[in-house]
């Protein structure tokens, strides 16, 4: 945090310019995948993810093909051109472990996951 602890700023407009910069960095950093990695929709296009969370651009199609229209409150964060959906939401997480089973990072205990069982219920989705 220390860029901006000591940073003076002239104008608003260019505290935004660097917040920004800071965000892009940030998220170009970050492991782009297509979203059908995540087990979404091939509609919801591609996302960046880390390990505690996933960033779309604002206006990208993840709400309503990917159902995070219903992310919401401390869960999602909307900054600058991004949108950011954390871990702490129940349909984030399960996308992050599905991107860890495509990764064979981790074992399935066998149960279906809450997503395995909505897409059964929902098989074009």
């Amino acid at each position: 945090m220390g860029y901006f602890t000591d940073t003076k700023f002239d104008s608003t407009s260019e505290m935004l310019d660097a917040v920004t910069t800071v965000i892009d960095r940030f998220v170009q950093d970050l492991r782009e995948v297509p979203a059908t990695a995540l087990g979404l929709d091939a509609r919801c296009g591609t996302v960046f993810v880390s390990e505690d969370c996933i960033v779309a651009y604002r206006g990208s199609r993840i709400d309503y093909y990917g159902g995070f229209e219903y992310v919401r409150g401390d869960d999602r964060k909307d900054l600058g051109e991004y949108v950011f959906y954390f871990d702490t939401d129940e349909r984030v997480r399960d996308c992050l472990e599905c991107l860890l089973e495509t990764d064979g990072e981790c074992e399935s205990d066998g149960q279906p996951t809450e997503q395995e069982e909505w897409m059964s219920f929902n098989p074009d989705c």
